[in-house]
């Protein structure tokens, strides 16, 4: 069968422009498909809607599958569902990814099925069904759109073996588009596990994973990576760490096999503090950069998130990377109800630690959180447009244009714009695209201006009211009728 996989573009406000990552989960299924398949990916972000309307149109798919792994892309994702039904009524669609599993319910006809959970083996499954004809229900792992409303087939088990997982199908394109983080061009996606053994509140990943902690052998992570061309490669586990031998392993046989190349992972402060010589190990292997959550900067702050670490491990792995010369990627969750003064904290830690790459997200009750089922009552907003880690969905102490007005001054005062210059006029110099680089410096403006903010509060709820004109420092914006937030539970 012809199967089409699409990404779709993302209307989120963040990094954009400065990181694009690549499809890995649909390139995943891509691999589990080939060579049984005719399988064509198409990353819509890249690639633009002239190549949707070709594949439509050339291609011919007979299934459709669509990734929604963040709450930010669902109103994409109907609208791609509804374009395609159009165009091709008789193309199956099927959506699948973290956001889509943690909530079936919000993915109704023209979609035809969510793939609940891991999707290799249950999206193979389903073409196979739909050319044999079988019965859908008889596949496990799948939320069903009939004429009868919806129903779950039977759940389907986690994989027991992720070495038994195909290799990816990766896209690549000409140079000058693709993949990358930041200046790190071209950047592939490595997974080695999946699943977390902690239990963040606002973490949605461990509830995708159903609380398990699972990982591919040394040996098969150190394959994967000698078929990647690419310079530069972003390890996906949420916690790279996890299991600190496994980890020690993969970067030996790096070594004993000579590949060269550039890494970034995520991991805990707790975990680097208690292990120091394994990231001096892969620091000699090509260890570039880490990203650390470091969520707050009271002890009380993490403790409310759940988190279980504590800002002096922040603060002792941040010192031990920075001596190894370890770029630290640091984000912080900013609370919808700070205040000045929480501002203020925040912004004066970021700057007596030096922190060079912070970057701020606002706390989101994402679907399928903890936080979520804590405090859904309070969301101003049922539009996933939203939820984009940038907006505030949960009423804001503050009124909303001093609350972004002070939620873009971590980003004025963490990044110089004169710097960020310097640096990518030395980037062009060395051969990096100028129009990405434009593209890049444009992105970090929208992220210090309040007005794209509020622009999309209104853009979304055209009742909102008000101007979103640029706010000079110290004006105020408010919700219509001079509230603070919009009352909770009520769309904004």
């Amino acid at each position: 069968m012809r199967v089409l996989l699409l990404q779709p573009r993302s209307k989120a406000l963040g990094f954009g422009e400065m990181i694009r990552a690549e499809p890995l989960g649909l390139e995943m299924v891509a691999g589990g498909l080939e060579p049984r398949h005719e399988v064509l990916l198409c990353d819509l972000r890249v690639q633009g809607e002239g190549e949707l309307r070709r594949a439509l149109r050339d291609f011919n798919p007979h299934v459709c599958g669509i990734s929604c792994s963040w709450s930010v892309d669902h109103s994409a994702t109907l609208e791609l569902a509804r374009a395609i039904k159009a165009l091709r009524a008789a193309t199956f669609i099927a959506v699948g990814g973290v956001h889509a599993t943690l909530s079936p319910e919000g993915f109704p006809p023209p979609v035809d099925a969510v793939v609940i959970g891991e999707g290799e083996d249950t999206f193979a499954e389903l073409v196979e069904a739909l050319e044999g004809r079988r019965p859908l229900e008889e596949i496990p792992g799948l939320a069903l759109n009939d004429g009868g409303g919806r129903h779950l087939t039977h759940p389907r088990p986690l994989l027991e073996d992720l070495d038994s997982l195909p290799f990816p199908k990766r896209l690549r394109f000409k140079r000058g588009a693709g993949y990358y983080m930041g200046f790190q061009r071209p950047l592939a996606l490595v997974e080695t596990s999946r699943g977390c053994p902690y239990r963040c509140s606002f973490c949605a990943v461990w509830q995708f994973y159903r609380g398990s902690y699972r990982a591919k052998s040394p040996e098969r992570v150190v394959e994967e990576l000698e078929r990647i061309e690419d310079p530069f490669v972003l390890f996906v586990d949420d916690n790279f760490l996890a299991d600190p031998q496994r980890a020690e392993e993969i970067a030996l046989l790096i070594r004993k096999r000579g590949i060269r190349k550039r890494y970034t992972f995520q991991a805990r402060s707790d975990s680097i503090v208690r292990y120091p010589e394994l990231l001096r190990l892969w620091r000699e292997v090509g260890l570039k950069g880490v990203f650390i959550g470091f969520e707050g900067v009271t002890d009380e702050d993490l403790r409310a998130l759940r988190k279980g670490s504590s800002v002096t491990d922040n603060d002792r792995a941040l010192f031990f990377l920075k001596g190894l010369d370890i770029d630290v990627w640091a984000s912080f969750i900013v609370e919808p109800d700070f205040t000045r003064e929480d501002f203020r904290r925040l912004k004066e830690y970021v700057r007596s630690r030096g922190v060079k790459t912070p970057s701020f997200s606002v706390l989101t009750p994402l679907p399928g959180t903890k936080l979520y089922e804590e405090r859904k009552g309070e969301l101003t907003t049922s539009d996933y447009d939203l939820f984009d880690i940038a907006h505030a969905v949960l009423p804001t102490r503050l009124p909303l244009g001093q609350f972004y007005e002070e939620f873009c001054g971590l980003y004025r005062a963490a990044y110089s714009s004169w710097e960020l210059i310097m640096e990518g006029i030395g980037a062009w110099i060395k051969g990096f695209p100028l129009l990405d680089l434009l593209k890049m410096l444009r992105s970090a403006k929208r992220l210090s201006d309040p007005a794209y903010y509020l622009e999309g509060h209104r853009r979304n709820h055209p009742s909102f009211g008000g101007t979103v004109a640029p706010q000079r420092p110290g004006e105020s914006f408010t919700w219509p009728q001079g509230r603070s937030a919009p009352r909770p539970g009520r769309a904004s």
